[in-house]
């Protein structure tokens, strides 16, 4: 899979950070160095290529078991969206 991060420079190269030594059930294969972005010279972009380890579950299969801010346990699917328990 390929993503483009588009940001300023410090952004872009803190959530390439994240993404490479962050989540175990995501590969970071490369990333390109940060390219000026058209037309707006504070911003850059730069790409991943990305894949996901074999063996995992299937996305349709996967909950995510979240704290909100104030504290209460929330679970939501692959999406985002709350999965009542």
């Amino acid at each position: 899979m390929k993503l483009r991060l588009m940001g300023t420079q410090a952004e872009c190269a803190r959530l390439a950070f994240l993404l490479r030594f962050g989540p175990p059930d995501l590969e970071v294969i490369q990333v390109s160095p940060p390219y000026p972005n058209r037309g707006d010279r504070h911003q850059v972009r730069l790409y991943l290529e990305v894949r996901f380890p074999e063996g995992l579950p299937p996305v349709d299969r996967t909950f995510y078991s979240l704290t909100t801010p104030d504290g209460r346990s929330l679970l939501v699917d692959a999406w985002g969206a709350e999965v009542q328990a």
